[in-house]
C-alpha cells in the first residue's frame, strides 16, 4: 500500500472504526469524541495529499477557496449550517475529472464549490500513483460563535449579524423530546444534526429508525 492511503479506503476505515465504538456501547459524548479524532486524522491525510498534488500545497488550496467562496445573505438568513463534502478526481496528468457534492447545503453554495473546482484547472501537480487522484474534502459552513461538533478540513465562518441560528445542543434536546411521541419532529432535528455532521453513523441510524416509525 502507498504511504498515503487512498481517500476511499480512508472513508471506509472511518466507518468501521466508528461502528466499533458504537458496538462497545460507549456514551454519546465518547462516540463523538472518537469520531472527531478520526475526522482530524482524515483531515491530516487530506492535507498531505493536497501538499503533494496542489501547486503551493494545502495552504494555497485554502487561500484559493476563500478567494472564490462566500456565505451569501440567503445562506446566512436560512441558517445554512453544515458540512458539505466536495468529491472529485484530478488525474495524474493534472487534468480535472468528475465532481460531485455529498450533503449539499443549498444551490448557491453548491454552485460556488463547483466553480471553484473548475477554477483549479492548471493548479495541480502530476503524480504517478492513482491513490492521489481521488479527493473527498469536507467543508464546514457555520456562524461565528455557534457551538457545533462538526469538523471540516476547511471551515468557512460567517458573522451572525443577529440571525438566531441554533447550537447543536438545541437539536439534541428536540430529538430526545420527540423521538418516541412525535417522530416527524424528531426526524427534522436529527436531519439537521446530519447536515452538520454527515459522518456520524449514530445519527444516520437514528434517522432510519424514525423513518420506519413514520411509515
Amino acid at each position: 500500500m502507498s504511504k498515503v492511503e487512498s481517500r476511499k479506503s480512508k472513508v471506509s476505515a472511518l466507518v468501521i472504526a466508528l461502528a466499533l465504538v458504537l458496538s462497545q456501547g460507549s456514551s454519546l459524548m465518547a462516540q463523538n469524541s472518537e469520531l472527531n479524532s478520526l475526522l482530524k486524522e482524515n483531515n491530516r491525510i487530506i492535507k498531505t495529499v493536497l501538499d503533494y498534488r496542489y501547486k503551493g500545497g494545502s495552504g494555497a488550496f485554502e487561500r484559493d477557496f476563500f478567494k472564490n467562496i462566500d456565505y451569501n445573505d440567503i445562506s446566512r438568513n436560512s441558517c445554512a449550517i453544515g458540512t458539505t463534502i466536495m468529491v472529485f478526481t484530478v488525474h495524474c496528468d493534472g487534468s480535472l475529472g468528475e465532481f460531485s457534492i455529498i450533503n449539499p447545503l443549498n444551490d448557491h453554495i453548491s454552485s460556488q464549490l463547483q466553480k471553484f473546482f473548475l477554477m483549479t484547472n492548471g493548479n495541480w501537480n502530476e503524480c504517478k500513483n492513482s491513490d492521489y487522484e481521488y479527493f473527498e474534502i469536507p467543508i464546514l459552513f457555520t456562524i461565528e460563535g455557534l457551538d457545533t461538533e462538526a469538523i471540516g478540513f476547511i471551515t468557512n465562518y460567517d458573522e451572525e449579524e443577529g440571525c438566531p441560528c441554533r447550537d447543536d445542543e438545541y437539536f439534541h434536546i428536540e430529538f430526545e423530546k420527540y423521538k418516541d411521541k412525535k417522530p416527524k419532529k424528531a426526524l427534522r432535528a436529527i436531519e439537521e444534526l446530519i447536515r452538520r455532521n454527515p459522518y456520524n453513523e449514530l445519527y444516520i441510524n437514528e434517522k432510519n429508525n424514525l423513518i420506519k416509525k413514520i411509515e
